[in-house]
């Protein structure tokens, strides 16, 4: 900025610093909310260890394993409505510690005790993060209010309250490792200001205790001093959109430190890396200059690359909580040692569960890229190219058919289609002075898109510059140093000496305005970054710090400008942050979770890094203001002076917004601790362990609500108290008169879920099924109506944008409110249609964005808020469609047992009951099924066709089932094979046919779904053996879908479930030979009964004279052998 800028600009300043000054002493008391990470210890003795900002750790969470000590504590509740046998409790590492920071004008820790004293209780809105790959249906994006409670700090105390802190559990769930924390009031007491932090997962490096465990990352206990001076310049960070945990500021020079932080920059540490390894360069891999830093960091959701000269490294996290196929790493290791780098591209968004990032060759595999797909900790890098095996520059230069001196890939970038494309551009160079750029397509062939213009044209002061590469209008040349693609608004930035974009992925060119083109040639864009809500930043070679918007047809500088000057020094008047009046340098810029700007600066004075927002809007309206000159007006008595409003209107408002949760698909849980009897309201350690074992027993049954039969009332909240619900008067009395055996009490409704919002806000994403839509309303006041004319109601206009006329559909009805002196914009977002097939709910979804501007408001309406000043007239929204996340199909046996009765005229269940629903063999079977919305805890009719197979089964037993293989599952269910005699099932034909498939599956609805067991002899349930005196029965595995058939929805709605026939008749063939074999037997029977009292007196006299034949016969013998034994007695004497 210039010395006569500066001069032109005090009278303003020094107006704004009165006015600041004046405002400023009514905020002496300004306290605000502050959140310090605890690791519990021993839940049981309340042993604590707390990390407070000035302590050199990450400020993440370093521990992941859950603790059981929770668990006999609550086991001892005997008389409170928790379940003491049958489950499990366990509690959380970590914990956090809510305290009051003051100005200087007032302590800190007595504002917490007037606090405490007037019902002053900070609210902890903690936000869990989606995993990049889910692994589970039951969506991890939800949102959980707890209250924080007090509790007092050991130690002898002389007094009756002594220095306290609130505390609240932690929450850590399996599968993510992102969490954002709000902190807010709960509207009794002083007014504090409202504080968001990011404490995320780190497990790369242990910095919270002595021990190390990954050493092998990087070794710490370095000071800032040590290695970073005032005249190091900035560098990017390249952490994944949403899911990096952790972040990394790289390019220390003559270093292989890096800044690592896992709270975003709250904390901040210096780490040398563990690197061994060192390139020194060879004839195929040329080294120019050697330096030991890290040049490059992509940071992802468990695993970190970096790059030193050419070699790439990567370093795998120990996550537990992540689903990870590989091993954590013990040290870093090399990868693509075969490939001399150049660099790195990161791809900041994630597409179908994975992260990816691009490798640009150099050496000898210069003009090569290198694609890297990483998903649940795997690596995998593949070349781009062509079905014929070319590379990029192969590949232009046979499709030219000319001679190219150097072919030079500048960057690429990943489309996030469901072909994974990428987006490369080129640099030919014909001669020294003579080059082109190209923009080309790659899915398996490579497919030019456009070529980019040679010289930069000049600034006519109009909207966009469009490209003309026929006449050129300057000397100075268009220079890209790189690209970056939002896949959400389908724009495509070119960056470098100018700044391009392109709507149409490359074929033309808009040159944006404001970068001051006069300078390129002494500097260029150093590094780009999108909000990925409609917003960008990037810094130059000087430092400078740009911002616009997509689609705006400018940029405006934010550091330096006129609005910086006045900002800096209403900070500086201020004095609530004494690093504006120090000498700092700027280490990177980037956009937090809260898409706010933030900028990472080193303090020499003070050896520390700090984190400041840069407000956009602030800046911005201080520039405007500014700029505007005031206008002089003359009176009689005196003159005075106003500075007018540039903006088209006064203010604007929301109206009419629906509820979030159906649209944001973010599950809103609330819960708050156990209610003390003591007066003060003090916790205790055994309240506060109870807190946290409760709160995790909810996520964790939030997480396991997945089953297959559904019942309405099974909600995660109506099980945390399940059995419990009868007996809760008995517990209210209890708490009433304060006769708990522990001291407190937990309170049953104190748990819920949020399904009714009083303060709605305009959400940053939605959620759209196949026809849905989403309205809501904007008024817009002109101003007071007696100085409104009807000329400045007609002049307030609001278009909207889309970045897909073919995907979704915006209307809008505008009403002129004339006796109001304001306009009322009544808005409907659609989804046309143009998802392709179903998907399973959560997966496959299409971004848009959707971008709503009042006319001639750009960077000129801006309003002041209880958060400060905002900027007014855009509204930016990015449109998801396909199958939201968190609805699934579940077997309703409750509607079915009761149709199935009314239908049948009876119902007969099983001999021997069990949780399997069971059904009888001859009644029909009319299956119902519900839509569960696990997001808003709703239960209703899936009214939409679908195909009924059974996939499996087995006789007797649920030990016998198995599951079929695919020609099995065509045999037994498709009327296409009927001739083999092989059906279970048919649909019982009533009033009219049903629907089939080209495969032969019947397609059945909710009004016609009479199925018929027939189970035909070759089927496995045709030929059923009796076993006992019980008639067979089966258990049958039933899928059901709609996939394909069901054109009510996006969602492919998939299910499995079991149930249990009983009653099987006999197949015809063994019945057959049953009646005979009993029909010989029983005739056999009749024979021997006839034969015996037929014939039965001559078997008898018969039977009586052989019987004295043989007994005269047997008495001769006798007396034979008598008179010979005689004979030989005589003759031996």
């Amino acid at each position: 900025m210039s010395t006569k800028q500066i001069m032109d600009f005090s009278p303003v300043l020094l107006i704004l610093i009165l006015l600041c000054g004046a405002a400023h002493a009514l905020e002496d008391n300004r306290c605000w909310w502050k959140a310090t990470l605890c690791e519990i210890k021993d839940p049981a003795t309340g042993s604590l260890v707390c990390f407070f900002a000035n302590q050199a750790v990450s400020g993440g969470m370093e521990k992941q394993q859950l603790s059981n000590k929770v668990d006999p504590i609550i086991k001892s509740l005997e008389d409170q409505p928790v379940d003491t046998k049958n489950i499990n409790y366990f509690g959380f590492p970590y914990g956090l510690r809510i305290d009051l920071g003051c100005d200087n004008k007032l302590d800190a820790m007595t504002a917490m005790k007037t606090g405490l004293f007037t019902g002053l209780t900070p609210l902890v809105i903690l936000t869990i993060g989606q995993p990049v790959h889910p692994t589970i249906i039951k969506p991890q994006n939800l949102d959980i209010t707890m209250t924080a409670a007090p509790l007092q700090d050991g130690g002898l105390c002389e007094n009756e309250l002594c220095n306290f802190g609130w505390y609240v559990p932690f929450p850590i769930l399996n599968g993510s490792v992102v969490y954002r924390i709000q902190i807010i009031s709960n509207g009794l007491g002083m007014g504090v200001v409202d504080k968001s932090y990011s404490i995320n997962v780190n497990g790369l490096i242990t910095t919270q205790g002595e021990e190390n465990p990954n050493s092998g990352f990087g070794t710490m206990g370095y000071q800032f001093k040590e290695m970073l001076s005032l005249s190091h310049p900035s560098r990017p960070i390249w952490p994944t959109s949403k899911h990096a945990p952790v972040m990394i500021i790289p390019g220390i020079p003559g270093s292989k430190a890096v800044i690592f932080t896992a709270s975003e920059f709250k904390n901040s540490i210096l780490i040398e890396m563990g690197i061994k390894s060192c390139w020194v360069g060879s004839y195929s891999c040329p080294q120019e200059t050697f330096d030991g830093k890290i040049q490059e960091a992509i940071i992802m959701e468990n695993t970190v690359i970096i790059r030193q000269n050419q070699l790439l490294h990567r370093f795998l996290g120990n996550y537990s909580i992540l689903p990870l196929k590989a091993k954590s790493s013990g040290a870093w290791e090399e990868v693509m040692r075969t490939v001399c780098v150049r660099k790195m591209v990161p791809i900041p968004t994630v597409h179908g569960g994975k992260e990816f990032f691009y490798v640009l060759g150099g050496g000898i595999n210069y003009g090569s890229v290198y694609r890297a797909d990483i998903e649940d900790g795997d690596i995998t890098f593949s070349e781009l190219q062509d079905s014929k095996g070319r590379s990029v520059c192969r590949f232009m230069s046979e499709h030219f058919k000319t001679p190219i001196k150097l072919c030079i890939i500048r960057s690429v970038s990943q489309r996030g289609d469901k072909k994974q494309s990428d987006i490369v551009v080129a640099k030919f160079m014909y001669s020294t002075y003579d080059w082109t750029y190209f923009v080309m397509i790659h899915d398996k062939d490579f497919h030019v898109r456009g070529r980019l213009p040679t010289f930069i044209p000049e600034d006519r002061g109009d909207s966009f510059i469009v490209a003309d590469n026929l006449k050129p209008q300057s000397d100075r040349f268009v220079i890209i140093n790189g690209i970056e693609y939002n896949p959400y608004s389908r724009i495509i930035y070119f960056w470098g000496s100018t700044l391009l974009c392109s709507l149409d992925e490359g074929q033309t060119f808009l040159f944006v305005r404001g970068f001051d083109v006069e300078e390129s040639s002494i500097q260029f864009i150093k590094y780009f970054r999108f909000s990925y809500h409609g917003e960008f930043f990037f810094v130059t070679t000087l430092e400078q710090v740009w911002w616009g918007q997509e689609g705006m047809d400018r940029v405006a500088p934010l550091r330096p400008s006129l609005g910086w000057s006045t900002f800096q020094s209403l900070q500086m008047l201020k004095g609530q942050d004494i690093s504006y009046r120090m000498q700092m340098s700027l280490l990177t810029v980037f956009w937090d979770a809260n898409k706010n700007l933030q900028e990472v600066v080193y303090i020499e004075q003070e050896n520390r890094v700090v984190k400041r927002e840069i407000p956009v809007a602030e800046i911005s309206s201080y520039s405007v203001f500014t700029l505007a000159p005031p206008q002089i007006l003359v009176y009689r008595s005196h003159n005075t002076f106003k500075f007018p409003s540039i903006c088209p209107f006064h203010w604007e408002q929301l109206e009419d917004l629906p509820q979030p949760e159906q649209y944001t698909r973010i599950q809103q849980y609330v819960a708050r601790p156990p209610l003390i009897a003591a007066p003060l309201g003090l916790q205790t350690v055994a309240s506060l362990a109870t807190y946290q074992g409760l709160v995790h027993h909810l996520l964790k049954l939030h997480t396991e609500y997945v089953q297959d039969i559904g019942d309405p009332a099974q909600t995660p909240i109506a099980r945390l108290w399940k059995g419990k619900e009868k007996f809760q008067d008995y517990y209210f009395y209890v708490a009433s008169n304060g006769l708990s055996s522990s001291g407190f009490n937990i309170e049953m409704d104190v748990f819920s879920a949020i399904t009714a919002h009083p303060d709605i806000t305009f959400p940053d994403e939605i959620y759209l099924d196949l026809r849905g839509s989403y309205t809501f309303s904007i008024y817009t006041s002109a101003g007071v109506p007696s100085d409104v004319t009807r000329e400045m109601i007609k002049n307030i206009w609001l278009s909207a944008e889309v970045s897909d006329n073919d995907a979704i559909h915006v209307q809008v009805t505008r009403e002129e409110l004339f006796n109001r002196a304001a306009v009322l914009h009544k808005v409907r977002i659609s989804d046309i249609g143009a998802f392709p097939g179903q998907a399973l709910a959560g997966e496959g979804l299409m971004p848009f964005t959707m971008r709503l501007k009042m006319s001639n408001s750009d960077i000129k309406c801006f309003q002041q808020t209880n958060l400060g000043i905002e900027s007014q007239g855009v509204q930016r929204m990015t449109v998801y469609i396909g199958c939201p996340s968190g609805k699934r199909l579940a077997f309703d046996i409750s509607k079915t047992v009761a149709e199935c009765t009314r239908l049948n005229k009876r119902y007969f269940d099983c001999p021997n009951p069990s949780v399997v629903p069971c059904f009888y063999y001859e009644d029909l079977f009319y299956p119902f099924f519900l839509i569960q919305d696990m997001v808003l805890g709703d239960s209703g009719p899936f009214l939409g066709s679908y195909t009924l197979k059974v996939v499996g089964g087995g006789p007797y037993s649920r030990d016998n089932i198995r599951y079929y293989t695919q020609e099995e599952i065509l045999l037994f269910n498709s009327i296409n094979y009927g001739a083999m005699q092989s059906l279970i099932w048919t649909y019982q034909e009533q009033t009219q046919p049903a629907n089939r498939t080209k495969e032969g599956f019947t397609v059945l609805t909710r009004t016609q779904n009479n199925i018929r067991w027939i189970c035909q002899k070759n089927s496995p349930c045709g030929d059923l053996v009796a076993q006992g005196l019980m008639a067979p029965d089966y258990y049958f595995i039933i899928e059901v879908s709609n996939k394909g058939v069901d054109l009510s929805t996006y969602c492919d709605y998939a299910l499995r479930f079991e149930i249990h026939v009983h009653g099987f008749p006999l197949a015809p063939s063994r019945a057959l030979s049953f009646f005979l074999i009993s029909l010989a037997t029983i005739c056999a029977l009749i024979f021997c009964y006839i034969a015996f009292h037929c014939c039965g007196p001559v078997f008898k006299t018969m039977g009586k004279a052989a019987y004295e034949a043989a007994r005269q016969q047997y008495e001769v013998q006798r007396g034979s052998d008598i008179s010979m034994n005689m004979d030989d007695r005589l003759h031996y004497y």
